[in-house]
């Protein structure tokens, strides 16, 4: 199970992007993250030619599907959307992890219970290179 962002744990954080030219300040070899959007399509086919790997946040149970279908690395659920996603995961073989977005190290054990393939703690995502 993936563990990202809490002190106990050493991953290296995701980078929030809102454009193609925010990766440039990332690190190399950085996964960034965006919210999934009929408009970020084009940022998806970007990263995926350019083989960058991406997480996408995905509202709604639809967005799961493209964002796999999209090539995402990982995709990032809430939970009322978070054991769907996963069962669609598991069902259809996602190359791209399913990680649940939360706040509460309680979370963690009850993601371990239901299967699912990790958590995102807000502290994992790095902010600062989006101006």
């Amino acid at each position: 199970m993936l563990i990202i962002g809490v002190r106990e744990v050493d991953a290296k954080p995701f980078y929030f992007i809102k454009t193609y030219e925010d990766i440039e300040v990332t690190p190399t070899n950085s996964t960034v993250i965006f919210e999934y959007s009929d408009s970020k399509l084009e940022l998806c086919k970007q990263c995926k030619s350019n083989q960058i790997p991406f997480a996408l946040i995905c509202d709604e149970l639809k967005d799961v599907l493209f964002a796999s279908a999209n090539g995402a690395s990982y995709i990032i659920c809430d939970k009322s959307t978070i054991e769907k996603a996963q069962k669609y995961a598991d069902e259809y073989m996602f190359d791209a992890k399913v990680l649940l977005y939360s706040s509460d190290k309680n979370d963690i054990l009850w993601c371990a219970d239901k299967g699912i393939d990790g958590i995102l703690f807000e502290e994992g995502i790095n902010y600062e290179i989006v101006g």
